[in-house]
Formats: C-alpha cells, sequence, structure tokens
C-alpha cells in the first residue's frame, strides 16, 4: 500500500449557516444597523483621501460636507442610501462581501471584515445593493435563504452602465417579524435617532448629513464646561501600537454644582444619564457616558461623581489597533493603549472626588462659587504707524523682504511631545509649555524651561529607579559644605537645576547622553545655567526674544528625553 493511501483529507471547511450564525448570533440590530452607517462613513473618508495630497491623509477629516447617508425604516423594509463614493467592480468581487476580509480604510471604523455581512443577513431575507463609483456600477441580490442551501460561496453581481454619479443604495426586505415590528415602532425609530445622533456626533458636526425617514439627526456631543470653576485636565501620548490618544476631563457643560451661582436643581437631574467616560475610536462613539469598571470606576460610580465628564478619544491609521470590539459598542481591555489610559482615566476620577469633596465642605460654610471669567485673548502685536510706512512709486513696489525663521512653532515645547509619563505638577507645566508664546513671554518662558527641566528630571530620575542616588547626591553636597540636615530634610532632598545638571553630567550612562544630540544639549543647558539663575534672581537681566528661542531650541532635545523617556 503506498503513502498516499494511508491519508486522509480530513474537511474542516465550514458551514455558511455556521458562519452566518456566529456573525449575527450576538450582534443587536440596533449594531447592525450601525455596521451599514459605518460602511457609508468608511466609503465617504476614502473619497475625501482619494481627493488629498499623500502627506494629508494621515489625520482624521475636518469635514465631511457634501457627504449624506439617509436610513428609511418601516414594518416591510429598511433602505440605506448615500453619496459618499461607491463599490469599484474589483472591490465588490474580491472584499466588500467576503468573510473576515480585514478593510484597508485609513483611519477607518470598519475594519474586521464583519460588519456588511452580520447587517445583510441579521436584518432580512433579501437584500438588493445597487453601488455606483461615478465610472463602475453594480448590481448584488442576496437571498439568504437560497444563499444558505447552496455550496457555492459566490454570488453573481450585474454590471450596469454607469449614472455619473457616486453612491450606494442597500435595501432589506423580507424582514424577522421581530425586526419588522421594531422598524414600525416610532417609539424604537425615534431611540435609534438619539442614539444615532451620539454615536456619529463627531462626524455630523462635521459637516456629514445623517437623515432617518428624511429628518436630519442632529449631533449630541459630550461637551466639557469651559468656564468651569472645577480645574479639569487633559493629557495626550501615544501608545506603541501606534494609537494616539487624548483624554480630557472635567465638569459637565450644563452642570452646576449646588454652592455655584446659577445652581439648577432641575437641570442637574435631566443631565444625570449623561455623567461618565464617553469612548471614541476615529471619531466614533463607542461608549457613551459609561460609568462602569471598564471605565475605570473600579469603586462604584457614587452621588459624588455628579457632574463628571470625561473624553477618552483614539486616533490609529490602522484601526485594527484601536480597543473596540467588532460590534463596536464596546471596548476591548486587553488592548495596550487602553490600558494605558485607563490608568489616567482612574487617577482623573480620583482627582473629580478630592475636589467635589472640598466643594461640599465650602458648601457647608455657606460659599458661593462664581463662574470663571473667560480667558483672556493673546494681544496683538503693535502695527507699524502709516507715516513709517515705506512710500513707493506706483508700478515700481518692491517685493516683500521675508526673513527666514528656523523656528517651527513659538511655544516653549513642541507640538508633538509625547505626555505618556507626566502626572501632576509634570503635567501641568508640560500644558503650560504647549501655550506660552516664547517671543511673546521671553522672562515667563525661561523660568518656564527651568522648571520643566528641574521637574521632568526628578520624574525620570524616579521612574528610572534613580531616585535614592540622586538624594544622596544632593544631601552629600550639603553635607560637603558643612551643613548639618534632618532626617526629613533628607528625605525631601530633591535637586535643584545647578544640582540635577552636576549628577546629570556625572552619571551620563544612566540616562544615555554620553554622546550624540542629548550631550550637546545637555552642554548647552549647563552653558545657559547663568541666564537661567539670572532671569529668576536678577533684577536687570534683559533676555531677548531671539535668544529665549534659541535657548529653547538648544535645550528641547535634552527636555524632549527626560519627559517622553
Amino acid at each position: 500500500m503506498s503513502g498516499g493511501d494511508n491519508i486522509l483529507q480530513v474537511d474542516t471547511r465550514p458551514t455558511k449557516r455556521v458562519v452566518v450564525d456566529s456573525l449575527t448570533r450576538d450582534a443587536t440590530v440596533r449594531a447592525s444597523v450601525f455596521d451599514l452607517i459605518d460602511n457609508s462613513i468608511d466609503a465617504a473618508r476614502d473619497t475625501i483621501f482619494s481627493e488629498l495630497e499623500p502627506h494629508e491623509e494621515h489625520l482624521l477629516p475636518a469635514s465631511y460636507r457634501s457627504f449624506e447617508i439617509s436610513l428609511e425604516l418601516s414594518g416591510t423594509k429598511l433602505k440605506i442610501k448615500d453619496n459618499c463614493g461607491g463599490i469599484s467592480h474589483d472591490h465588490l468581487k474580491s472584499m466588500v462581501l467576503r468573510f473576515g476580509e480585514r478593510s484597508d480604510h485609513e483611519l477607518g471604523i470598519g475594519v474586521f471584515g464583519v460588519g456588511l455581512n452580520r447587517a445583510l443577513f441579521k436584518l432580512g431575507q433579501t437584500s438588493t445593493l445597487t453601488t455606483d463609483t461615478g465610472l463602475e456600477r453594480a448590481e448584488l441580490v442576496l437571498d439568504v435563504p437560497t444563499y444558505l442551501m447552496s455550496d457555492n460561496w459566490f454570488l453573481p453581481a450585474q454590471k450596469l452602465p454607469s449614472s455619473g454619479k457616486r453612491g450606494t443604495v442597500i435595501e432589506i426586505t423580507d424582514l424577522p417579524a421581530g425586526i419588522s415590528k421594531d422598524f414600525a415602532d416610532r417609539e424604537w425609530v425615534q431611540d435609534l435617532t438619539e442614539e444615532i445622533g451620539r454615536r456619529y456626533g463627531q462626524f455630523i458636526s462635521k459637516g456629514l448629513a445623517i437623515l432617518v425617514d428624511s429628518s436630519p439627526v442632529p449631533a449630541k456631543i459630550m461637551e466639557i464646561r469651559q468656564n468651569s470653576p472645577f480645574p479639569g485636565e487633559y493629557k495626550i501620548f501615544h501608545a506603541d501600537n501606534g494609537v494616539s490618544v487624548h483624554l480630557e476631563y472635567g465638569q459637565l457643560r450644563d452642570h452646576r454644582f449646588s454652592n455655584e451661582i446659577g445652581y439648577d436643581k432641575v437641570r442637574n437631574s435631566q443631565i444625570t444619564d449623561d455623567y461618565g467616560w464617553t469612548v471614541i475610536c476615529n471619531d466614533r462613539v463607542i461608549l457613551m457616558s459609561d460609568r462602569s469598571l471598564k471605565t475605570g470606576w473600579d469603586s462604584g460610580f457614587h452621588t459624588e461623581f455628579y457632574g463628571f465628564a470625561g473624553i477618552a478619544r483614539f486616533v490609529s491609521a490602522d484601526p485594527a489597533n484601536l480597543p473596540w470590539k467588532t460590534t463596536k459598542t464596546d471596548v476591548d481591555l486587553n488592548n495596550e493603549a487602553y490600558l494605558l489610559a485607563l490608568v489616567d482615566m482612574r487617577r482623573f476620577a480620583s482627582m473629580w472626588r478630592t475636589t467635589v469633596e472640598k466643594r461640599k465642605k465650602g458648601s457647608a460654610k455657606g460659599e458661593k462659587i462664581g463662574e470663571l471669567p473667560p480667558a483672556p485673548a493673546a494681544p496683538s502685536p503693535p502695527t507699524p504707524s502709516a507715516k513709517r510706512k515705506a512710500k513707493t512709486r506706483p508700478g515700481k513696489q518692491k517685493p516683500p523682504i521675508i526673513k527666514p525663521d528656523h523656528h517651527q512653532y513659538r511655544e516653549v515645547l513642541p507640538p508633538d511631545l509625547n505626555e505618556i509619563h507626566c502626572t501632576d505638577k509634570l503635567l501641568a507645566l508640560v500644558h503650560e509649555g504647549r501655550r506660552v508664546d516664547v517671543y511673546r513671554d521671553p522672562y515667563t518662558s525661561l523660568a518656564l524651561l527651568r522648571m520643566l527641566f528641574e521637574t521632568s528630571g526628578v520624574h525620570f530620575l524616579i521612574r528610572h529607579g534613580k531616585a535614592d542616588e540622586i538624594k544622596q547626591f544632593v544631601v552629600g553636597g550639603y553635607l560637603a559644605r558643612g551643613l548639618t540636615l534632618t532626617d526629613k530634610e533628607k528625605d525631601n532632598a530633591f535637586p535643584s537645576m545647578d544640582e540635577l545638571l552636576a549628577f546629570l553630567d556625572k552619571n551620563q550612562s544612566i540616562w544615555g547622553a554620553t554622546k550624540g544630540p542629548l550631550r550637546h544639549s545637555l552642554t548647552k543647558m549647563k552653558t545657559h545655567q547663568k541666564i537661567f539663575n539670572s532671569v529668576l534672581h536678577g533684577p536687570f537681566q534683559m533676555v531677548p526674544q531671539n535668544l529665549a528661542l534659541n535657548i529653547r531650541d538648544e535645550i528641547t532635545p535634552i527636555l524632549r528625553h527626560l519627559i517622553e523617556t
């Protein structure tokens, strides 16, 4: 008997019914409707990106104006129509309805290759898809019972002459009884419409029109109060898996504390359901006003958290790296970026509780709190007097002289700084560094640069297990000068700028500055040591704006390293 005769070919191919059941079993009707909307939005984004220069593709679109998605719901059918771009023949043939074929949408919200399939099989027995790219048009009919009974995994699609207009229409009929009842229920449809306003509020606010039964859906967006006396906070960082994270928390826009001027108990009671964390992935809302363990409420959500509003935004060019599950109505708690964010989400909730406890004590004493005044506008640079303008003869106007400027930003810190390791005072200083204009405020900028160096240096050493070494270094300096310190003073012996510079210079290997830009930046920091000291303590020290900008540029490498690494 030959070796081939001893081999059994074991069939592991899935059946269609098992694949379809596994896709649709846990998906809600609403999630399936959202899958259809997601599909249209991805088409709109692809259309936008196709009209941009390549270097612009890595940012979420700023506008969806001119794009429209229309839903019609009744007891007999669901129809969704868009003008978002259409599906090419090649994509329809090999990708769009292929089970598990990962999408290739840059910054997309459809990623797992199951959304459109799931919606079609979940919502009805017959679906007709007509799509037109403006150049290619096709029509496909899916009869679910016939498809499931056949061993053929392919569906025929009819090529048709293009109308010249881009868009896709999907009509689903022969609805199951429960879904038919929901779609015919006006109250159910109204609840769906409100949820669409929440889930897609970011897109609607950017100009995307979503209509349900011909009525535009208004955006409902979580908004943090800007004039709140409560000191909210934000944090921006990048995870190793390529996901950008932006966390922000504060007081809900319409909420007022009981001891605030303008407090309205009835208004507060109407927004109770809005408190909590809202999680957004590539502009698509995943969790809305969540107050569960999955957003860090380990001790439960109590009345002391009333008024809390938190927004966690995750952005990735590759949507597979985002912290969402396939239904996009829940988060993946094993996602690297989400686990990092969750640490700060818990910390922000703790900071809210601390502040609210102070508010309660003040309220018990009869203290009243007013709204913060609006932030002052930055002063405009002075305009030259008309008398000083150069006179030129008609037709002989000289071209303006543009001086080269190597500064790409005017603030103390670069805009792309990763805040992943920043907390408490360091985070607050970094945020001030993002706002303070070096050219307009050179003295404030240099003072802030010194504070950033001292604070980030201490945080860096603690983070890398060198806290005891720096304390011993500082204490040794005191003892060498014949000074005595108590145990408490030794424990609180954090370094000044001069001491930190000396320590880093003598221990370059522990922070990677033995050569290259970091070594050069440390040298520059030591060179400017006298200026930093004079800015704070010298009443006659003058600092030109250009000098402040040059100092910032020269010490930015060491600051970035201490803050980010």
